[in-house]
């Protein structure tokens, strides 16, 4: 891990630009009727991300069902479930022990890669060379096998709760950055990483919850994001890595920041006409932020006969505002599809690193004058 890092102040201004972005964010979000929808949705959205890394390929309608029925104790689509739940009860996890003052520590990351694999969390570190890379391209830089990894990996939990003398976010990008390459795991290393970036920002304070979906992003961007990591392996410098974490973490942020503004208008546009107090409105409001639903839901949450909730969802698929998911007559199941297009929509929801800001290339920087010191 790095000791006396310094980077050039144009770094520190990207980086303090993006912990701007994110309190932004996160005060726009408090202002939802339903911040708890977002929240569940953006989570879904990085482990839909998650789970295609390893070619598991679900669409965002069905990891949003998948769920909404794992939270209903369902046992209805078990092939939907067991894509998408090991990634969320990973999340769930994480989440509940760093709100519970708990150490972001390798323990609690071998924790992770066990719910997300299945494997116990005594035996997971890997005994093989690890592989960076190798699901859409060949792996891109090997890593050393070896009894160094139970030493590093307390080195880097160490420097993670560390005294803090860069901006947040620069030390949250390099502390991605050495778990990512350390490779600690057998599989799963990458998703345990974009797991430890949303936490550390939990933990850290520049977000109350996770509404950030970095997965989605990194999905997008994969090539550019390993052709950084590999700079950074062959040069040293860890500025520019820096600078592009940052900006990606910016550019996120004011994406998803424009996403909350334009939910906010669709509800408005969805109920209108309709009695604020009444069930409608309210089924519009929660899918708004978690566009899935059910019969099930409806009743539970609002104390209606199945009945009632049948005639909510026929005037709600009247209106445009649901669609019945695959057409069944009966335990139908409810999407919202304009929220669904807001969320897939890329160029308005989406950081576009390919834009490649000032500062930023996808070929390699050259290896001397290094500022950013390792």
């Amino acid at each position: 891990m790095p000791r006396d890092l310094t980077l050039p102040p144009a770094t520190y201004r990207l980086a303090a630009r993006a912990e701007h972005a994110l309190g932004r964010l996160d005060e726009a979000a408090g202002r939802l009727a339903r911040c708890d929808g977002l929240v569940r949705s953006t989570q879904v959205r990085d482990a839909q991300s998650s789970a295609s890394l390893v070619g598991v390929n679900v669409s965002l309608t069905e990891a949003l069902i998948a769920n909404m029925l794992a939270g209903q104790g369902s046992t209805k689509r078990p092939d939907l479930l067991a894509k998408i739940t090991p990634y969320l009860r990973a999340h769930d996890h994480g989440l509940r022990l760093v709100r519970a003052g708990a150490r972001l520590d390798a323990t609690l990351i071998r924790e992770l890669s066990a719910i997300m694999t299945g494997r116990s969390s005594a035996e997971v570190l890997r005994t093989e060379h690890g592989r960076l890379g190798g699901g859409r391209t060949a792996p891109y830089m090997l890593t050393a096998m070896g009894p160094h990894l139970v030493p590093r990996l307390k080195e880097w939990s160490d420097w993670v709760h560390g005294d803090i003398r860069q901006p947040r976010v620069a030390h949250l990008a390099v502390a991605h950055y050495f778990l990512e390459v350390l490779q600690p795991f057998p599989t799963a290393n990458g998703h345990v990483a974009r797991v430890f970036s949303m936490l550390e920002m939990v933990r850290q304070k520049l977000l109350r919850n996770q509404i950030l979906p970095l997965s989605v992003w990194l999905d997008d961007e994969l090539d550019v994001y390993r052709c950084q990591i590999r700079a950074v392996v062959d040069t040293g410098r860890l500025d520019r890595w820096v600078d592009f974490f940052s900006i990606a973490i910016h550019d996120q942020a004011q994406a998803q920041l424009q996403m909350v503004y334009k939910l906010g208008e669709l509800g408005a546009e969805l109920s209108k006409g309709m009695s604020p107090s009444g069930t409608a409105a309210k089924v519009v409001a929660d899918v708004i932020g978690f566009p899935v639903i059910n019969h099930r839901e409806i009743q539970q949450r609002y104390g209606v006969s199945k009945k009632y909730a049948t005639e909510v969802t026929r005037r709600l698929v009247n209106s445009g505002a649901l669609t019945s998911w695959e057409s069944r007559k009966y335990d139908q199941v409810f999407y919202s599809e304009p929220v669904i297009k807001l969320l897939s929509l890329n160029n308005r929801t989406t950081a576009d690193v390919r834009r490649h800001p000032p500062g930023i290339s996808t070929d390699p920087p050259p290896s001397k004058d290094k500022p950013g010191k390792r």
